[in-house]
């Protein structure tokens, strides 16, 4: 069964789970909708506990726009070094002249597919691997 356990993770790393990102243009941002920014320049961000450099990408739900910044609530910030911060809840401002391209999280279909045929085929190798099945022999008592 420990076979299958890196089959998993690469399905639903290759899938990003069920969701995906798409460009702004497409759908009206409210406030907490998941968003992704790429920025056009590394910046430098003071969180709770750190000051995130070298910030490329920055994950968190959509607060609002004021005065051509994008305001955020910050849950991930990838660095160009590094493996990245987690944001803390911390509002972030961002000016827009910075921002190369905004995405939004959306629920994706085809990805949900793959995780849940991924998942029914992983359960029925791992069946077949531990040998139960409707057959009944796994592991019980034969009667005399």
């Amino acid at each position: 069964m420990s076979q299958f356990i890196p089959l998993l993770v690469a399905i639903l790393s290759v899938t990003d789970g069920c969701f995906h990102y798409v460009p702004e243009s497409d759908i009206a941002l409210t406030r907490e909708t998941p968003i992704r920014l790429h920025l056009e320049h590394p910046a430098s961000f003071e969180l709770t506990r750190v000051t995130a450099n070298s910030v490329i990408t920055v994950n968190g739900e959509m607060v609002r726009r004021e005065a051509g910044d994008v305001i955020l609530s910050a849950t991930w910030l990838d660095a160009k070094i590094g493996d990245g911060f987690p944001g803390e809840a911390s509002t972030l401002r961002i000016p827009e002249t910075n921002v190369n391209k905004l995405e939004v999280k959306r629920f994706s279909w085809w990805r949900t597919g793959i995780v849940v045929l991924g998942g029914a085929v992983g359960t029925f190798l791992g069946f077949d691997v531990l040998g139960t099945g409707s057959e009944g022999t796994g592991g019980g008592v034969n009667a005399l």
